[in-house]
């Protein structure tokens, strides 16, 4: 049954051949009756004497001077055996009351145009970088939205244990991850500090500026070539060079904005403290006079 249909389709893959070539040749309404001066209800006898009086006037050796005269004589053979078989006419008379449908099937497509394996790479190289692309964007957006969740529950935690009146929009709160609540700091709209382990577990830094933004030179049609003329130029101690950069000015940044962050603190406390002693300690002033003004005598 499998095989039958498979020659079903390969018969329709011919009909649809040759009615596409028909009507661009010799104009959209011509089809295979009208083109052999036939009836659809044509006998056999009547096809044959059709193609006999048209092979005579189509052939080629009286129509050298016609360069379309080979081709339309080939067509006129085709469309003739389709015709005399009664199981390809029957397909072609069904095409012919409904209409050649416009969508083929894939099927049809590569018979069609029969991509060689260098086409059919290709194609799947690209559709295979589109979905990593796709799945790129989806993992990007939701990993934003997952920080902004977490600013939201911690910022909902605080509002709800401040006092009336001094909701907090920063610091110390907590966040549930899992079935586990994890101590967390609010550092602005976009940037949290999760704790998962207050005494052994490094700090989670999470800031949705962050998050890193797929690129078309991600993709691994890109990256690998690019990775491998690298090699082969002997690049790859100069990209290392520049992760390494990228990472030392990192953590200058970062080391930057702790010491400054440090020395506000530490100003901000020996203002307090000259606050509370009133402006600071007197100093006693003893010794002789000296041109106006007294000097400190020397113990």
């Amino acid at each position: 049954m499998a095989a039958i249909n498979a020659l079903i389709i390969l018969a329709d893959f011919e009909i649809f051949d040759i009615v596409d070539a028909l009507e661009k040749a010799e104009g959209k309404d011509t089809n295979f009756y009208n083109w052999l001066g036939v009836a659809p209800s044509a006998t056999q006898n009547e096809i044959s004497k059709a193609y006999r009086k048209l092979s005579l006037k189509w052939h080629p050796d009286k129509n050298k001077g016609d360069p379309k005269a080979k081709e339309r004589f080939t067509r006129l053979g085709v469309i003739v055996s389709i015709l005399r078989d009664p199981t390809s006419r029957e397909r072609y008379n069904f095409f012919y009351k409904n209409g050649v449908p416009r969508w083929r099937g894939t099927g049809y497509l590569y018979s069609r145009f029969r991509p060689g394996l260098g086409t059919v790479t290709v194609v799947l190289l690209l559709i295979a970088a589109g979905m990593q692309h796709i799945a790129g964007q989806i993992n990007y957006h939701q990993e934003k939205r997952k920080i902004a969740q977490f600013v939201a529950e911690a910022r909902s935690h605080m509002i709800h244990d401040a006092p009336k009146g001094r909701a907090a929009t920063l610091g110390r709160s907590y966040v549930e991850v899992g079935q586990r609540n994890m101590r967390c700091e609010v550092k602005g709209d976009n940037y949290i500090v999760v704790y998962p382990d207050e005494r052994t577990g490094e700090p989670i830094h999470l800031n949705t500026e962050w998050v890193t933004k797929p690129t078309v030179s991600n993709l691994f049609i890109i990256a690998w070539p690019k990775r491998w003329i690298y090699k082969a130029l002997g690049k790859k101690e100069e990209l290392e060079e520049e992760f390494e950069e990228d990472i030392v000015e990192g953590e200058e940044e970062e080391v930057s904005e702790k010491e400054q962050k440090k020395a506000a603190d530490t100003s901000n406390a020996k203002k307090k403290s000259l606050r509370k002693r009133g402006g600071g300690e007197k100093v006693n002033v003893m010794g002789a006079k000296v041109g106006g003004r007294r000097r400190p005598a020397k113990n």
